[in-house]
């Protein structure tokens, strides 16, 4: 599963980092979820040609987004529910508990967010909530400090077992993966 999110392209950047695009172009992923502010449909539909089927991109619509897309989508695997959501009204940005909030509201074990661009995987008996951070390194709004950041997760639902692999861009322009592994 590739998670990316808060890429707002083209208004402030022109492209994914070339490391997550070619992580993106590596396979044909399972599963695409986008945590929004595309800005265009275009940016969005470009995810297509890298996920097995179309439906398999699970998208929510982002403060920047200025098109029809469902504000916060669920879907499952297994007898596991995620939900994706853009992060629109949490203040301040990123606010842990207020996330849970929107898990339990969602009835969803795993939410993955957006909307701070910052990297976050933060999990708990209840929760775990995974924020990608922009993949494009942009900033703006209240976003000034960012991780340039990407998730890939490899879920093995007869055991819920989430790998999560972090890809991040550090202050070298070199790309640093960390490894966490959480049971459902």
């Amino acid at each position: 599963m590739f998670i990316a999110g808060d890429l707002h392209i083209p208004s402030r950047a022109t492209m994914l980092h070339p490391f997550f695009q070619e992580i993106l172009q590596s396979k044909k992923w399972d599963f695409i979820i986008l945590t929004g502010d595309f800005t265009t449909l275009e940016v969005l539909e470009r995810f297509e040609n890298y996920v097995n089927k179309p439906e398999k991109i699970i998208a929510c619509k982002g403060n920047m987004d200025q098109f029809n897309l469902a504000l916060s989508p669920t879907f499952k695997i297994g007898s596991t529910k995620f939900g994706v959501f853009h992060g629109t009204g949490i203040s301040p940005r990123g606010d842990v508990n207020q996330l849970k909030k929107i898990a339990n509201k969602l009835d969803v074990k795993i939410l993955i967010t957006g909307h701070s661009h910052q990297l976050l995987v933060y999990s708990d008996k209840q929760h775990l909530i995974l924020n990608p951070g922009t993949a494009t390194g942009a900033t703006g709004g209240s976003s000034w400090y960012v991780d340039t950041a990407i998730l890939v997760l490899i879920f093995e639902p007869k055991s819920e077992k989430i790998t999560i692999e972090s890809y991040k861009i550090n202050d070298k322009n070199s790309l640093k993966k960390s490894i966490e592994v959480v049971e459902l």
